[in-house]
């Protein structure tokens, strides 16, 4: 590959995009930094900022994938959304920048974008056809297999392979996963440290493809709660008290997959317990990821059959009859209360876990905990704003203990200074099924 990081090729309009909702989402976080008392000042967030700010420029010519101009057309993916998850991935996966050379951060960037469009593009695929487990299980070892693979990649069988597996009405996703998947390779390959963590990426990846899969079983067609307890229960976890849907919840998320490809660019290496500290704070990040993406989504699911993960961990007893109608179980505030709650809970267990082996000067980990509701709720229409104070008001006080008991101190919000907007009522009527 070429050291050439700049450029003004085909993903040069992508990174533009990826920029300016960096710089959106990045002035929203500020002003929520400032409504509440998270433990660190609002200079945390605006330092994290600026520095992916300049660090753009470099990013051109990084993706060289020209069906990403067209934005995936001709196929069911959520170009939007994955172009904001993907500035949302930038933003909470850029802890090791540091130990990377320039042409190296914007080869992390750039392999952690395209592997956000790999893995959403995928999930809109899944959620898309009607696969069965196996099939579902099988397309996602195809196209995750080549991040780990030295020299036996070649992108036109794949292409081929695709064209067989996947189902009529979607084979316009063909040539744009073919090319994602084949550009990821080509960046992962060349990595300083590649091989040292191929094989932990590799058991992320058959985690995911296996959560993924799990999927099939949400819908109306193939509904079996009961399948997913079954494989849930059984997959690792940090400490014993994690449910079932939590387990389940993190098993469908990549975040830990993007933070992989993040170290494979970095010169320096982690001690194992640095690494495993840093996993296992990804652990309670992938849980929050899925379950931030889904509590909105409450609603939308039900209407089309779909029994969301929010929904499990609400209505756990519920969800598990086979007889029940996802869109006949309606929460409450009383139900999304202690979920909030608990995905509070869990942000501070996540920071707690990083800081047992890892020093953390920029306040990365507490960055992360309140930008992933600030990048997942923020919906162009406003919709997800009265759910994100809802949460944001849960979580303040849970970052701002784990600070306290992990980090120096910080002059934040004076002692007795109101923390957010008042509570509104407007929740009853903007996120709950009427």
């Amino acid at each position: 590959m070429s050291d050439k990081s700049t450029g003004n090729g085909e993903g040069a309009d992508v990174i533009e995009r990826v920029r300016a909702y960096v710089v959106d989402l990045g002035r929203r976080a500020v002003e929520l930094c400032e409504l509440y008392d998270f433990g660190f000042p609002s200079s945390v967030v605006r330092d994290h900022i600026a520095r992916l700010g300049r660090d753009f420029d470099s990013f051109r010519g990084a993706f060289e994938v020209p069906e990403l101009a067209s934005g995936g057309r001709g196929s069911l993916w959520d170009h939007e959304q994955s172009v904001r998850y993907a500035a949302g991935a930038a933003m909470i996966t850029a802890r090791f920048r540091g130990a990377m050379s320039p042409a190296n951060i914007a080869r992390a960037a750039a392999a952690k974008a395209l592997h956000e469009f790999q893995a959403d593009l995928l999930d809109d695929i899944i959620d898309g056809g009607a696969y069965t487990f196996e099939e579902a299980r099988s397309l996602y070892r195809m196209c995750l297999a080549p991040m780990t693979e030295a020299d036996h990649f070649d992108p036109d069988e794949l292409r081929m392979e695709l064209r067989r597996r996947i189902q009529a009405h979607q084979q316009g996703t063909v040539d744009l996963l073919t090319s994602l998947t084949a550009r990821l390779h080509d960046l992962l390959r060349h990595a300083p440290n590649w091989d040292a963590f191929r094989s932990e990426i590799r058991r992320e990846n058959e985690r995911l493809a296996t959560g993924q899969a799990l999927t099939v079983f949400q819908k109306r067609e193939s509904r079996s709660i009961r399948i997913i307890r079954g494989w849930a229960s059984r997959f690792p976890a940090p400490h014993p008290d994690l449910a079932w849907q939590e387990r389940f919840a993190r098993s469908v998320a990549h975040g830990s997959g993007l933070c992989l490809i993040d170290l494979c660019f970095a010169e320096e290496r982690l001690t194992p317990s640095e690494l495993r500290s840093h996993l296992n704070a990804w652990y309670y990040f992938d849980v929050l990821m899925t379950l931030v993406n889904n509590v909105l989504d409450i609603p939308d699911d039900a209407e089309e059959g779909l029994t969301n993960i929010a929904l499990m961990a609400m209505r756990g007893a519920e969800v598990l009859d086979p007889t029940a109608d996802p869109n006949a179980i309606r929460p409450t505030m009383r139900d999304y209360e202690p979920l909030l709650k608990r995905m509070a809970e869990l942000s501070g267990r996540a920071i707690t876990s990083a800081h047992e082996a890892l020093d953390d000067p920029d306040s990365f980990y507490p960055f992360v905990a309140f930008m992933m509701p600030v990048v997942m709720l923020t919906e162009p229409d406003g919709s997800g704003d009265d759910l994100l104070h809802a949460y944001l008001r849960a979580l303040a006080p849970a970052i701002r203990d784990a600070c306290r008991a992990t980090m120096p101190a910080w002059a934040t919000t004076p002692r007795g200074t109101r923390s957010g907007r008042p509570y509104s009522a407007r929740i009853a009527s903007s996120l709950l099924c009427p």
